[in-house]
C-alpha cells in the first residue's frame, strides 16, 4: 500500500500534462498517482496512455467537480492525500516536505500541512506569492481554533486550494465511512469547507517554502467571469461567520470588525454580482450596532 496518494481530478486538458509531470517528478516516491477523468473528450485519456505504467486512470461515472473530488478520496489507497489539480503544478519537494512537516508535528495533533504558494498565469509565468500567515523561519503550527477565528474575521481562504495541502485520508470520512468534508450538492467553497471541518479536530502546520503553483487563467473553474454560481462562494463567508458565532469561536466583541470586513469583501464583488448590495447594507448596520441575529451553524 502506498504511503501517499497523489490525486489528479481532471477536466481541462490544456495544462493537464504539466500537472501530471509535476506529480511524476516528486522526490518522495512511495506514492500512487490516480487520475479521475471528467473531460468531455478523450484528450486527457490519450495523455494518460503515454504514462500508463506510472498511474492509475479511470473516467468519473458521475461527472462533476465535487463528485470527482470525493471519488478520488474513495479511490485513494494511501494514508495521505495529496491533490494536484489539472492546471496547477507541484514543486518536486512538495510531497516530501509536507509529509515531513505533518509527521514532525504529529504530537501537536496536526491534521493538515500546507505551504505558501506561487500564482502563475496561462504561460506559466510567476505573478504573485501568497503567504497570508507570513511563514518564513521553520514550520509554523496554527491551532484549528485560531484558523476558524481568522477565517470568520477576514473572510478569505487563508490556506489555499487543494493543490497546496496534504492531509490524512482518515480525516475525510466519519467512523461509519461517510464522506464528511463538505456537502457534495452544495454550491460552496469545497476547499475552505474542508479546512474548516478539519480545523474542528486538530491543528495545521505550514512549511515555509512555497511548494505549489496555482495557475490563474480565463478557463479556470474558479474564474468568477465564467461561473455565475461563484456568487455562492462569496455568500458562504456569511455562513462561516454565523457558524463561528454559534460555536463560540467568535464573540460579540468581535462582531463589529467581522461585519466591517465582510462588507468590504462583498463591496469588492458587488460590481460583478449586484445582488450583494442589500447584504452590504445589512452588514454595515450590524457593524454599527454590534449585533446580528443568531443563525444555525453551517460548517
Amino acid at each position: 500500500m502506498p504511503r501517499v496518494s497523489i490525486c489528479i481530478p481532471s477536466y481541462n486538458p490544456d495544462y493537464f500534462e504539466q500537472a501530471l509531470r509535476s506529480a511524476l517528478a516528486q522526490t518522495y516516491t512511495d506514492v500512487e498517482i490516480i487520475v479521475s477523468d471528467d473531460c468531455p473528450t478523450d484528450a486527457i485519456e490519450k495523455i494518460c496512455q503515454r504514462y500508463a505504467g506510472f498511474l492509475t486512470y479511470s473516467r468519473n461515472p458521475n461527472p462533476g467537480p465535487l463528485t470527482n473530488l470525493v471519488r478520488m478520496m474513495e479511490l485513494a489507497q494511501g494514508e495521505y492525500i495529496k491533490f494536484a489539480f489539472d492546471d496547477d503544478i507541484l514543486n518536486p519537494f512538495c510531497v516530501q516536505f509536507l509529509l515531513e512537516a505533518l509527521e514532525t508535528t504529529r504530537h501537536q495533533n496536526t491534521k493538515l500541512a500546507f505551504s505558501p504558494r506561487f500564482t502563475i498565469n496561462s504561460q506559466g509565468h510567476f505573478t504573485n506569492l501568497i503567504n497570508p500567515f507570513q511563514v518564513s523561519d521553520g514550520l509554523k503550527v496554527i491551532s484549528g481554533r485560531d484558523f476558524i477565528w481568522l477565517t470568520a474575521m477576514r473572510h478569505h481562504n487563508l490556506i489555499g486550494e487543494y493543490s497546496t495541502v496534504l492531509f490524512r485520508r482518515e480525516d475525510c470520512f466519519t467512523s461509519d465511512g461517510e464522506f464528511r468534508l463538505f456537502d457534495v450538492n452544495g454550491l460552496i467553497l469545497p476547499d475552505l469547507a474542508a479546512w474548516l471541518d478539519i480545523a474542528q479536530r486538530g491543528a495545521f502546520v505550514a512549511h515555509p517554502q512555497p511548494l505549489s503553483y496555482f495557475r490563474q487563467h480565463e478557463n479556470a473553474t474558479s474564474n468568477p467571469e465564467k461561473s455565475p454560481n461563484f456568487v455562492h462562494c462569496i455568500l458562504f463567508h456569511e455562513k462561516i461567520l454565523n457558524s463561528a458565532r454559534e460555536r463560540g469561536y467568535v464573540t460579540d466583541k468581535d462582531l463589529p470588525e467581522a461585519y466591517r470586513n465582510l462588507a468590504n469583501v462583498y463591496r469588492y464583488w458587488v460590481g460583478t454580482f449586484p445582488q450583494l448590495k442589500d447584504s452590504i447594507e445589512r452588514f454595515e448596520s450590524y457593524a454599527f450596532s454590534g449585533f446580528a441575529p443568531p443563525l444555525a451553524a453551517n460548517f
